[in-house]
This record gives structure tokens, sequence and C-alpha cells, in this order.
């Protein structure tokens, strides 16, 4: 069983503090951060990872976003992709390896709807 709380929390700690590490400022993080949470939940997984891609003020916090979003595919017996910079090939794997499992995709859904919030909250306390 996968304690949904613990991995997202971790998670989430891991995205502000490299955001942090790598100059980005709090308020841009959250910004970043509260519309992506926003396409997850309106649009799911692929609209998410497409949104992020789509984002070009600041490639870095995207880039960490997206490595450490995928990394939690690992909690589903699902190896990600090697290179996040890859856009075409990110995408093909999310359709080929979550898009077609049901059960796979509403896990991940929320298990990054809960990161996603815990990295918002992050973001807000650093300020």
């Amino acid at each position: 069983m996968i304690n949904l709380e613990y991995e997202a929390a971790k998670t989430a700690h891991y995205i502000v503090k490299e955001c942090e590490q790598g100059g980005i400022s709090s308020r841009e993080v959250e910004n970043v951060i509260t519309k992506t949470l926003g396409v997850l939940q309106e649009n799911g997984i692929y609209g998410c990872i497409i949104y992020l891609y789509s984002l070009s003020d600041d490639k870095e916090s995207n880039n960490i976003i997206i490595s450490k979003l995928l990394q939690m595919l690992k909690l589903l017996g699902v190896e990600t992709p090697v290179n996040v910079n890859d856009y075409e090939n990110v995408l093909k794997f999310i359709i080929d390896n979550v898009c077609n499992d049901l059960e796979k995709l509403l896990m991940l859904k929320q298990l990054w709807e809960q990161t996603l919030v815990y990295a918002r909250y992050a973001s807000k306390a650093r300020k």
C-alpha cells in the first residue's frame, strides 16, 4: 500500500527546495504550481504535462516540477522517462503508460493534486 500523504509531502518539499536552490523566487514557484494544479484538476494528467511544457517563462522550475511529478510514477510500478527535456517522448510515455490504465490514471491524479497543494503551501510559507 502506498502512503500518499508521505509521498506527496516528500515530493512537494523537494520541488520547492530545488526551485529555491535554483534561484527561483517563492512567488514565481507558487504561481506556476497554482496554475498547474488548476490545469491538472480541470484537464487531467496529460493536460498538466502539456501545460508545464508550454510555459516559456521559467523553464528551470517547469523542468523541476515535471521531473518530480514523473518520478512519482515509480510508486505505481511504472519506470519514468529518462529525459524530461524530450517533450515528444514524455507525452507519448504518458499516453502509453498512464492514460491507458484508468486505475493508474486516477491514482496518479490524486497523488499529483495532493503534491501540488502541498508545494503551493510550502511556497507560500517560504515568502
